[in-house]
Parts: structure tokens; sequence; C-alpha cells
């Protein structure tokens, strides 16, 4: 499977320590680079290196559905990667390292979790992991399997937590993750983007939403939930194409925590809609058979969500970039 890694940044230092960081797993791997920034402030041999001007120059009109000022605008290095060949797009911070005892092995470890996995999401196997089906187990659903189309990866050291949790348990630490399993095909998830791959036929589900700051310097109102949200519209595409989601191992080492009470200003507007957002997708009814067809069908419904009246222009907009996202992605291979 041939790999290709897209990480956003906003400062050399990271950007230079990362590489370093990775040189033992990325020999064979196309990095693209995505730095926050107008221009270029630095050079990085050996990786593709984009910012806002390159943004611009492909996007043209359609340039405002990258947010800056935000790692969300790693969305513009999903694209990139769809204009070359590749098996795997894998997507990580600037601040994620290798854990010290997996050091070379990465690739191979991601790859693991892209295979065919039981269709189970209707009858529990009460035997499972015995290769048999106890008895009333229907027939005709036993050895379906679905697809694995987007793993996510988890963390050791700090934990992806909100600002609130955060000034809470400071000091809470996690353990390498020794193992995946399949996210139900009913259940929703916290999705977080900071370690996550996915197959090119996935990306249209893959657009971090609309966060931060526009191409104007001017808020959109909402940051940090461009993965929370847009991860609950992908799985509830997934389901509905009969796609697998994972979660778990190889998780990455991640080295700096961000500082929670500029946190809790962030997330204090979407925090609000982050409880009902989800349930509101939950009831879209789907009937498209395609990616992207799919991500149109909840784009029409997001640019009729009412539950946050206070912000009707944000849904309305966010509901244009996602369709523009869609024509950008379909029939991506």
């Amino acid at each position: 499977m041939t790999f290709t890694v897209v990480v956003p940044t906003i400062r050399e230092e990271c950007a230079v320590k990362w590489v370093q960081e990775w040189k033992d797993d990325l020999k064979d791997a196309r990095v693209i680079i995505i730095e926050d920034n107008p221009e270029p402030t630095f050079n990085l041999p050996g990786v593709e290196h984009y910012a806002w001007k390159h943004i611009d120059q492909e996007l043209g009109q359609d340039s405002w559905i990258i947010p800056r000022r935000t790692s969300a605008c790693r969305s513009y290095g999903f694209l990139k990667a769809l204009q070359g060949e590749t098996d795997l797009i894998w997507t990580t911070d600037d601040d994620c390292y290798p854990e010290e005892h997996r050091k070379g092995r990465y690739a191979d470890l991601i790859r693991m979790n892209f295979r065919d996995v039981p269709d189970d999401g209707m009858w529990w196997n009460t035997i499972s992991g015995t290769g048999l089906y106890p008895r009333g187990y229907p027939y005709d659903i036993r050895g379906r399997t679905r697809p694995v189309m987007v793993h996510h990866g988890l963390w050791s050291n700090i934990p992806d937590l909100d600002g609130i949790t955060q000034l809470a348990n400071p000091e809470f630490r996690l353990g390498w993750c020794q193992g995946s399993d399949v996210v139900p095909g009913t259940l929703f998830f916290p999705f977080c983007i900071m370690n996550v791959a996915f197959r090119p036929e996935a990306t249209p589900l893959l657009y971090m939403l609309l966060m931060g700051k526009d191409s104007r310097d001017n808020p959109w109102g909402f940051d940090r939930f461009d993965d929370i949200w847009g991860g609950v519209m992908m799985k509830k595409i997934a389901d509905h194409l009969g796609w697998a989601v994972t979660s778990g191992s190889p998780s990455v080492h991640h080295s700096r925590a961000s500082d929670p009470h500029r946190n809790v200003q962030l997330e204090a507007e979407g925090m609000k809609v982050n409880e009902f957002f989800w349930d509101y997708i939950h009831d879209v009814w789907l009937t498209e058979e395609t990616p992207a067809g799919c991500y149109r069908e909840l784009a029409d419904a997001v640019g009729h969500f009412r539950h946050d009246t206070a912000r009707k222009g944000y849904w309305q907009t966010l509901s244009d970039a996602m369709k523009i996202w869609a024509d950008l992605t379909e029939g991506s291979s």
C-alpha cells in the first residue's frame, strides 16, 4: 500500500522536529506539510510544502472553504493527496511522534487495520472467537463482511480532552494502545483527527469544517469541533454505505498539551451545539449510494439546522462549503 501523510503546522521548529522523529517510518511515504501561514516561512527538504497562497491559487473563488488559523487547514492536504497515487492517507499533528518501541513500524501497523471485518452490526455472536456460530444465528449473514475505510488511531501520554476536563485533570496521562476495535455500526464516537488514516475513497467524508478564521481573518464563531462534528457525519455515512470504522492501535506519542484556559474559550460556543448536533444528524434519512452523494444530503440537512438560530448564517455557509468539498472529491480513488 502506498502511503501519503498530511501534517498541518505553523512553526518551522515543529515541522523540522516532526520530520526528524518520523524519518524511520516515512522512507517510502509522500509527506505533505500544510503551513498555516500566508506564505511558506521556511524550507523543508524532501516534503511537499504548501501555505495559504497555494490554496488560493488552486481553489480560486472556492478557497474560502479551507479555514485558516486552525488545524482544519489540513483539508487542503487531503485534496493534494488525491492528486497522486496513494492507497492510504494518514494525518497527524506536528506534536505527535512515534512511540520508541514502535519506530520504523508505523506504516505496517496502520495498514493492518485496513481489512474486511465481520458485518455483525445486527446480530452478536455469543461465542465469538471460536470460529463457530451458536444455534439461531442466521446462516445468511454468517461470514458477511464490511471493508474498513477509516481508522481512528489513539494517543499515548497527553489525551485529547476538552478544556474543562483538562483543567480538572492536569496530570492525567495515557499509556500506549495495544489493540483496535471496530466501532459498532449504530454508534457515534468522539473523532479526533490527530491520528487518522483512511482510504482515498473516504475523502468526501473527511472534510474538516469551518472553524477558526476565514481567508480574510474573520472568525467563524466556532473552534475545535471541526473533527468532532465532521466525525459524526463521517460515521453516519459510513454506516449507511456499509463501511467499517476502527479505533485504537497504533497510538502516537502526543507530546504537547494545548493551553486548557484558551481551549475553554475556544470551545465555549461549540460545546452548546455539541449537545444536540449529533442527534440531529442521527435522524437524517440518507438515500444516496456514493460518499459524495451522501455528503451532499448531509450538507442540505446542515443548511436547515435550526437548533442554533443565533448562527443561521454559519450553518447555511457550512452547507455550501460541504457541497463544494463533495464536488472537489467526488470520484476519489
